[in-house]
């Protein structure tokens, strides 16, 4: 060795060096032996009568495979590329326990070359017939183990969601195929030509409400009683002139007051419906009632033929109302048939009190006192709407008409009320 040169040490020292690493470097790359010891497991699997096409040159471009135990005894065949869904096996008790299977490619399969679809193998203990497959395993138990906790399921196989991460993060709901027939979209609603939801129909009567928020036009008729009218003389700007009982120096009077017959009451509103619960109108009418008796309280009298006292005469009459006014309607809010409602309002009321006769014992007192003015008053009412068909409805009500010291010629009357019961019709359009 010492009589080695320089450059001849430095060129062994460099050949031993580059043995060294090549030997090592065969080491690494060098495929480990299969040990001779390896397990041989026998699995039952499943085998139908069917499809035996697929041989080795498939599992050659499947690649590895990865056997799944689960908990209830499935077993599964996988290609390993599958592995990137993870899989909680909700269907068969819980996550599976996977092993590498290096065996040949089991037959028949279920799925193709081209697509990473799990191997289905039926769980052991079914009555089909079954034959055995042998694989030798590697001896190291779970070579994989744990890379099921972050992949996220095949969405080819089922069993859980899809997570939202790709690299295995969190799982959320799996979209649900459109062809699969699982969910039921519902009908969209029913829609009217203007572009508003269609009325509800009653389960019991199937008879649609129609459109609330609308024009409505209301017609009525019924019965009227007018309270009494207690009067009192005024200046007129010439006289206190008033027909019937003229004033005369031997009488004085103290009082007068006119008394009813049952009459009629027509109405006719129109209006808009802001809401189902909210509508204003104009209304109009007509109420009619007959005069009953003209009553004169006499107080004091130098006529031999009138004492002092009151009277009570027989009279032939009328007096007509004709209101028009502004009302709000409140009904009840709902998809009902039936609806109470209650309105009122207010405005100018045209009256007219036209006394023809009077009768004074035996005598016809026979005179014409007509006079008319417009006074300011006020209604109120109360009823209740009933829909026979779509924005058609009936209706009765309560009415209530009202005058604020009503003056008619040389009378000044106390405030004027008068009543009426009325069944109507209405039509919203």
């Amino acid at each position: 060795m010492h009589c080695l040169n320089s450059p001849l040490r430095f060129l062994l020292f460099f050949i031993l060096l580059f043995f060294s690493d090549f030997a090592r470097a065969q080491r690494i790359y060098l495929p480990p032996s299969q040990s001779p010891q390896s397990p041989s497991v026998s699995t039952a699997v499943q085998t139908p009568s069917k499809n035996q096409e697929l041989n080795s040159s498939a599992s050659e471009s499947r690649g590895t495979l990865v056997l799944k135990t689960y908990p209830d005894g499935t077993k599964k065949i996988v290609p390993l590329d599958a592995l990137n869904f993870r899989d909680d096996g909700q269907a068969f008790g819980g996550p599976p326990h996977l092993t590498l299977y290096p065996g040949p490619f089991p037959t028949p399969i279920n799925i193709s070359p081209s697509s990473p679809e799990r191997l289905s193998v039926a769980p052991i203990g079914t009555t089909a017939g079954a034959s055995s497959l042998t694989a030798n395993l590697p001896a190291s138990a779970e070579p994989l183990a744990g890379a099921a906790q972050v992949a996220a399921v095949d969405p080819m196989g089922g069993g859980g969601a899809m997570g939202g991460d790709p690299m295995g993060g969190g799982a959320s709901a799996a979209p649900v195929d459109p062809l699969a027939g699982g969910t039921q979209k519902s009908a969209p609603p029913l829609q009217t030509v203007s572009g508003k939801p269609a009325p509800i129909v009653g389960d019991t009567t199937m008879v649609q409400l129609g459109e609330w928020e609308s024009f409505f036009l209301n017609a009525g008729i019924g019965g009227s009683l007018q309270g009494q009218l207690t009067a009192r003389r005024i200046w007129n700007g010439n006289n206190r002139q008033a027909y019937p009982f003229s004033p005369n120096p031997d009488i004085e009077l103290s009082g007068e007051n006119f008394t009813f017959q049952p009459g009629f009451r027509l109405d006719v509103e129109f209006g808009y419906n802001f809401y189902e619960w909210l509508g204003v109108g104009l209304q109009t009418g007509l109420t009619y009632n007959g005069i009953s008796q003209y009553n004169p309280t006499v107080s004091e009298s130098a006529d031999p033929d009138i004492q002092p006292g009151s009277y009570h005469l027989s009279a032939d009459g009328e007096l007509v109302q004709v209101p028009v006014q502004i009302n709000g309607i409140l009904r009840w809010p709902g998809q009902v048939k039936c609806r109470p409602f209650i309105g009122g309002g207010i405005g100018a009321i045209w009256q007219q009190l036209d006394v023809n006769n009077y009768y004074f014992g035996t005598d016809d007192i026979q005179g014409n006192y007509c006079r008319s003015a417009f006074q300011f008053g006020w209604n109120a009412q109360v009823g209740l709407t009933y829909t026979v068909e779509p924005g058609l409805d009936f209706y009765g009500a309560f009415k209530m008409l009202s005058a604020f010291m009503p003056v008619i010629g040389n009378y000044q009357f106390e405030n004027s009320y008068n009543f009426a019961v009325e069944v109507g019709i209405q039509s919203r359009f």
